[in-house]
């Protein structure tokens, strides 16, 4: 999922997703687990949100690129029986490509897709205005998550609920290596025989080498303010490699 990151030496994270929105969902649909694991998360978050008071239940998807997110959603939303008018769900993005690619797709009326970066759409909103937020892939892109992280506590409202799904690869060796030999010997190679952006998958593997233990992430989730903070792993090789946290706003 793409992100809210600037520029790093003149090379902008936003238009490389553009470059590779054209081709994202094919390559992402080549990586095992990964549509499950999206149910996995949006099933975390519906699990973190108020009961409905009759009223549609107000989501935010941050980083939602070109819809997976945002799919697994309304899927979980159905499978539980949740009427359609009682959840409202906005995919915000930074990449223009990949909105547009969430855009061509069939969407309910309760679902909106806007261009912008994840901080400046979440001030830009009341206090305790959400009822949850799910932000797949975006932390990690997030030159402030500090700022990020505080703004998603911020809307919340009493008892609403955020997940945070990325790749963390910090505290353990066995991991490292792992996402080391994933990255250079089927990711990087895929990008260059699908003509995706290479620098982008290059990017990838560096972000994740370099972003935050799961430890910190829950540290940041608690020092927001969130309450009930959780985490979960995948089994075989994602086994401490991605990673599903969630808090909740207390009530």
């Amino acid at each position: 999922m793409s992100t809210s990151a600037p520029s790093t030496q003149g090379w902008v994270l936003a238009d490389a997703f553009d470059r590779a929105a054209p081709t994202y969902d094919a390559m992402v649909a080549l990586s095992p687990g990964y549509h499950d694991q999206l149910l996995g998360a949006a099933g975390a978050l519906l699990d973190r949100l108020p009961a409905p008071d009759g009223s549609a239940l107000k989501v935010l998807d941050l980083g939602c690129g070109s819809g997976a997110s945002t799919q697994a959603l309304l899927e979980q939303w159905r499978t539980r029986g949740g009427a359609a008018d009682l959840l409202s769900v906005t995919g915000v993005d930074m990449s223009e490509g990949m909105v547009a690619q969430a855009r061509a797709k069939s969407w309910p009326a309760g679902v909106q897709l806007v261009v912008s970066d994840a901080v400046t759409y979440l001030e830009a909103l009341p206090d305790d205005s959400v009822d949850g937020i799910l932000a797949c892939y975006l932390l990690r892109n997030v030159p402030d998550r500090e700022r990020l992280v505080r703004e998603m506590a911020r809307v919340l409202r009493p008892g609403g609920g955020v997940v945070i799904h990325d790749y963390s690869v910090q505290g353990s060796t066995r991991a490292k290596a792992i996402w080391a030999t994933i990255c250079h010997g089927v990711i990087i190679p895929l990008a260059v025989i699908k003509r995706s952006d290479v620098p982008l998958h290059r990017y990838l593997y560096t972000s994740v080498r370099d972003f935050d233990s799961v430890a910190r992430i829950c540290e940041r989730l608690l020092g927001a303010g969130l309450v009930d903070v959780r985490h979960r792993t995948y089994r075989g090789w994602q086994r401490d490699v991605i990673h599903t946290v969630g808090g909740s706003a207390p009530s």
